[in-house]
């Protein structure tokens, strides 16, 4: 039972890491995009490889973030039915929804797995400017799929406890 907490906590740290990794790359995209701006406006000289790497920052974002804004339920919630329901059947319905999204993700992280090592593999670029290989922009999907999926298992295991309290 201490090796699991301790597991958690190590997961826990990584998924803090991942949101501010999400902040940087975040500040990092509108700062290059303000001076993209400022230099193609005002000096005539664009700076060529911001839009493609904010394109690619933003994929970035997307998948290291999530886990994390998860973590702090801060995504977007419709409440307007589970708002007028009983508590009981509130914390029921978590408990659903987060066991299919735990599942759902698992699929996910195996298909984006397969893809990703199929694009390293083949060494697939993306077809623009830089000739990004295909895998380093696709290889955080995989990662944000399963750290998605283990922040849902843990969001089931909170509710289950909820649940068997409320049942007490």
């Amino acid at each position: 039972m201490k090796s699991l907490t301790r597991l958690d906590n190590v997961f826990d740290r990584i998924v803090d890491l991942t949101g501010y990794i999400t902040i940087g790359l975040l500040i990092f995209s509108w700062g290059s995009v303000c001076a993209e701006v400022i230099c193609r406006y005002f000096l005539k000289q664009p700076i060529i490889w911001v839009v493609e790497v904010s394109e690619y920052i933003m994929v970035h974002i997307t998948f290291i973030g999530s886990a994390w804004l998860l973590k702090r339920e801060g995504h977007v919630v419709v409440d307007v039915v589970t708002s007028h329901l009983d508590s009981k059947v509130r914390t029921l319905l978590l408990m659903i929804t987060s066991t299919i999204c735990t599942l759902m993700f698992l699929v996910l992280t195996w298909y984006a797995t397969v893809a990703t090592w199929g694009a390293y593999r083949e060494h697939l670029v993306v077809p623009k400017q830089m000739g990004m290989p295909k895998y380093l922009v696709m290889v955080v999907i995989p990662f944000g799929c399963l750290m998605l999926a283990v922040q849902f298992m843990k969001r089931t295991n909170g509710a289950m406890s909820a649940w068997r309290s409320s049942r007490t």
